[in-house]
């Protein structure tokens, strides 16, 4: 498959896509118009996103299962699994791989105890593995602005405790009925680049 997409985006084509909701002014991103545009112009599942100094719009490449990957041009990939961080390749540190005990935290019902190993290779190149467990605790429902649309979503908070005594804290925007994710702002390990997206058009 294959298709012509504008240079400024971040990625190619994806194997589907779904109607425009409504065009909007992005809430996390409020100086991203551009992607906003980009996004309602574009008939295929999208990323309003910033991986580091990395930022724009995403596409999805691919879909195998509960696995999307999401790359670009200069050969940044995000890994996404059931909808949240899974791993990146192409940035200065890359997360490898994340594993959770038990379901995802979106996918329970908060508060719950979580428990997770991750493996990132560091700007030095060297392979770290990490485990955190923390608390997911979540607010009420609220509105959220994304690029396409508006939505009530819960916001959820993620603290986790590593065992090199580090402390990381992450929010989660998800459905309140069927807990997919929306929006994340997370720090995957600690001394990670924060990573930030929202779904603009969705792929489920």
């Amino acid at each position: 498959m294959s298709c012509a997409l504008p240079a400024a985006l971040l990625t190619g084509c994806a194997n589907g896509g779904t109607t425009p909701l409504s065009a909007s002014l992005a809430e996390l991103f409020p100086d991203d118009q551009a992607t906003a545009r980009q996004a309602a112009e574009i008939p295929y599942a999208s990323l309003s996103v910033r991986l580091g100094d990395v930022s724009g719009l995403m596409v999805m490449g691919s879909q195998a299962g509960e696995m999307t990957y999401w790359p670009s041009p200069e050969g940044v990939v995000l890994e996404l699994r059931d909808g949240g961080l899974h791993a990146t390749s192409g940035l200065d540190a890359n997360l490898l791989g994340t594993h959770y005990e038990g379901p995802p935290p979106w996918r329970r019902d908060a508060p719950a105890r979580v428990e997770l190993t991750r493996h990132w290779r560091d700007t030095e190149g060297h392979v770290v593995q990490g485990n955190g467990e923390g608390q997911l605790s979540c607010d009420a429902v609220d509105r959220l602005t994304l690029p396409l649309a508006e939505r009530e979503l819960e916001r959820c908070s993620l603290v986790l405790e590593w065992d090199d005594g580090s402390t990381t804290a992450s929010t989660l925007w998800r459905d309140p009925s069927s807990h997919r994710l929306w929006a994340v702002e997370e720090t995957p390990w600690p001394g990670a680049p924060t990573m930030q997206w929202q779904v603009a058009r969705h792929w489920w």
